[in-house]
């Protein structure tokens, strides 16, 4: 008997199962009893069904494509993210759909719905709004930013850095340099992840006798090497010139680089600089900028093996916390 149209769906009730049976059985991964293989096997037989993974993951199916929400693609941060995403699944027979939300709370959720009615198999949410909706019915990882709800909601899994470790990390790299008027700049919109650097930066200043001074913290409402030129000449034309600046994020880092070139102001000897995250643009730049590493590669593939157990019905380990690392360069 042939029936093209009969669907995954059709296929698991037929053999008395569910469809992520049906699609283990299919593609001969996860776990399942022979029994159940047979009984599906024997459906796939009598009605000789022919899986079309496109039809089965835009209209019927939840199977093989996978979401992935990244706040913006130019970055290289996130783009590195997205790409070791996206090349782990497809090693697993998974596709990535890439939505770029340009840093757009309104596109964010425009983008959640948008997967939702396309009945993608999980979604993979990097660096997100902290205040967004948990995302029911659908499996979840959160990567970097970590919304209040991830530890009570059991459909989601959270992959970040700690990133108190890397704060205190970067600013007692500087401190051991001599320098003790050091200013911190901060993302205003990432509060969980920059509160977390903030505090290991003040804790590092604690241990070592020096006073925090809320005029030496800065804020850019958005991450670019313009945002990181500009913040960097407010914080040289204040009273209160630091002569060590610890940067949340590399590209700001080399924006500041920029602006004290620019300047003619020597680095480290004038001023010592330091980022986080440790992007291949970091180590090209003259001088080769000092930062502490987050193995942001080690995300994309926490997260693709994460969301695929969890569309599996496997998945244990809710929380991935990675250490930091500091990389001595020349800016320090």
């Amino acid at each position: 008997m042939k029936n093209e149209n009969l669907s995954i769906k059709e296929v698991a009730r037929l053999a008395g199962t569910s469809v992520a049976t049906v699609s283990r059985v299919i593609n001969q991964n996860g776990r399942f009893s022979k029994e159940t293989e047979k009984r599906v096997r024997e459906v796939i037989e009598k009605y000789n069904y022919r899986p079309n993974e496109l039809a089965r993951s835009l209209r019927v199916d939840k199977a093989q494509v996978v979401g992935v929400i990244i706040p913006d693609i130019t970055q290289e941060f996130f783009a590195h993210i997205a790409r070791e995403i996206e090349v782990d699944l497809l090693k697993q027979g998974y596709m990535a759909i890439i939505c770029d939300t340009n840093e757009s709370v309104e596109l964010e959720k425009q983008y959640i719905e948008m997967l939702k009615a396309m009945r993608v198999g999980g979604i993979i949410y990097v660096s997100g709004d902290q205040k967004i909706e948990p995302i029911r019915d659908i499996p979840a990882v959160y990567v970097d930013r970590k919304p209040e709800f991830v530890e009570e909601d059991k459909g989601s899994c959270f992959i970040g850095c700690d990133n108190y470790q890397g704060g205190y990390l970067a600013t007692e790299r500087l401190i051991k340099a001599g320098r003790k008027n050091i200013a911190v700049v901060l993302h205003a919109k990432t509060i969980a992840t920059q509160d977390r650097r903030l505090h290991g930066y003040r804790q590092a200043l604690h241990d070592n006798g020096i006073l925090f001074s809320d005029r030496l913290v800065y804020k850019v409402e958005t991450v670019g090497m313009e945002q990181g030129y500009q913040i960097s000449r407010e914080i040289w034309e204040s009273k209160e010139r630091a002569d060590g600046i610890f940067y949340s994020s590399d590209i700001l880092a080399i924006g500041g680089l920029q602006y004290f070139h620019e300047q003619g102001v020597n680095v480290p000897e004038e001023v010592s600089v330091i980022g986080i995250d440790d992007i291949p643009l970091s180590a090209r730049v003259t001088p080769a900028l000092t930062t502490v590493r987050q193995d942001y590669l080690k995300f994309g593939s926490l997260a693709a093996e994460a969301i695929i157990k969890m569309m599996r019905g496997d998945q244990e380990k809710r929380t991935y916390i990675l250490s930091m690392e500091l990389i001595e360069r020349e800016t320090v």
